[in-house]
């Protein structure tokens, strides 16, 4: 919320003293979004498409030479589809130890709208109001500015399957291979590849990294850094229910039930809750949490308990939830945390740095005794800098094992 609110401040300036920025397109308004027929024989990670563009963070060129690439992978529901990724190469020459980086960053898209999209945000989009992508994109200029190549996939796709975890598996590695592959970009085979997020976009970036040693094993990973996880969708939903941006339930509700139609989320609902979810179709996190303040999950349950103590909607979550699913991940890990964390709690934080050690991953855990869910997204940053820094640097990874 914090985050939101400074990107609020922002978003207000623009509209009222920027009127020299150039209007974007929504994705689903944008015929390079638009998914080319006959695909599905392609490798995944083909890309398909690329336009060059300027890239953006808070109406302020970022330092890099940018693409747009749209590449075949295979959605949440087992389809072959196209997703889109921002590739971003500093400008600046790479002085360090070996080829440079590749960073894969995961925004926290949290949204069920194409307006929530990370490429959208990072050529400057800014229509329907300020989103989580568009808050991190000066995370996004921290990466570049040590000299990193990064890629920031749209992981959740152009239907915006929110929670969607084996798309965001996907859609994360295989937007990967897209970048190690394009050849303006220029990435060295051999460069060393990271993992990023915060919040949603860690979610991300777990259920990925997790994902890697079966489904692309030939990318090898030099770590992930993982900030303010949602190991546990469920906690993070109770997390929200009832508190200040209790309204985001909602958005978490239309992604299930986009993402997992065979369980037909609806059927948990009073006819409230489904008129809220109707209107909530293309919401980013922030609307729904502005929208319906306070909201308790409890005021939509169709009877006592479908929602919130319902063992067949829990399994649904389940499947979006990196410590209830299969693998570990092949590289070490850093996991940093707020302990008062109110939106990802820290219980399940450590239990999924508990799953990781157990399969005989490094994970070096870091919990911050001060803040919550919001401040932690910056006082994380030198930890994630350093930790990834010295990954691709060769040194060994530390582990609290």
């Amino acid at each position: 919320m914090l985050r939101a609110g400074v990107v609020a401040v922002v978003f207000g300036l623009v509209v009222t003293g920027a009127g020299w920025a150039v209007a974007v397109p929504l994705p689903d308004q944008d015929s390079f979004y638009a998914a080319p027929s006959g695909i599905a024989d392609l490798p995944n990670g083909t890309v398909v498409a690329s336009r060059a563009i300027e890239a953006e963070s808070f109406l302020m060129p970022l330092p890099a030479d940018a693409w747009q690439v749209q590449y075949k992978t295979i959605d949440n529901h087992g389809r072959p589809s196209a997703y889109v990724a921002t590739i971003l190469v500093p400008q600046q020459e790479w002085t360090g130890i070996g080829p440079r980086p590749l960073v894969s960053y995961q925004v926290a898209e949290d949204g069920v709208g194409s307006k929530c999209a990370p490429s959208y945000a990072l050529r400057g989009g800014l229509g329907g109001g300020p989103s989580n992508a568009f808050a991190e994109t000066g995370v996004i200029r921290l990466a570049l500015l040590q000299g990193w190549a990064v890629v920031v996939p749209d992981y959740q796709g152009p239907d915006s399957d929110f929670s969607g975890a084996d798309g965001y598996a996907h859609g994360v590695l295989d937007g990967i291979r897209a970048a190690k592959s394009f050849a303006p970009a220029a990435i060295d085979h051999a460069a060393p590849i990271g993992l990023w997020g915060y919040s949603g976009g860690a979610q991300s970036t777990a259920v990925a990294a997790q994902a890697q040693r079966v489904y692309a094993p030939e990318l090898r990973l030099a770590g992930a850094a993982l900030g303010g996880v949602v190991a546990d969708l469920e906690a993070t939903m109770s997390g929200f229910s009832g508190g200040i941006a209790g309204g985001a339930v909602v958005v978490g509700l239309v992604g299930l039930n986009r993402s997992y139609p065979e369980a037909n989320v609806l059927q948990y609902l009073n006819e409230s809750g489904r008129e809220m979810l109707a209107a909530g179709q293309t919401d980013c996190l922030h609307d729904a949490a502005l929208a319906y303040p306070f909201l308790n999950a409890a005021d939509l349950e169709a009877w006592p308990g479908s929602i919130t103590n319902n063992a067949e909607l829990s399994s649904v979550v389940r499947r979006a939830s990196p410590l209830f699913r299969e693998g570990s991940p092949t590289a070490p890990v850093l996991l940093y945390h707020a302990i008062a964390d109110e939106f990802a709690p820290i219980g399940a934080a450590r239990a999924l740095a508990g799953k990781y050690c157990a399969a005989g991953v490094p994970v070096q855990r870091v919990e911050d005794p001060i803040g919550e869910h919001g401040t932690e997204a910056a006082t994380g940053l030198p930890a994630a800098l350093t930790y990834l820094a010295d990954r691709f640097a060769g040194k060994p990874a530390p582990s609290t094992c």
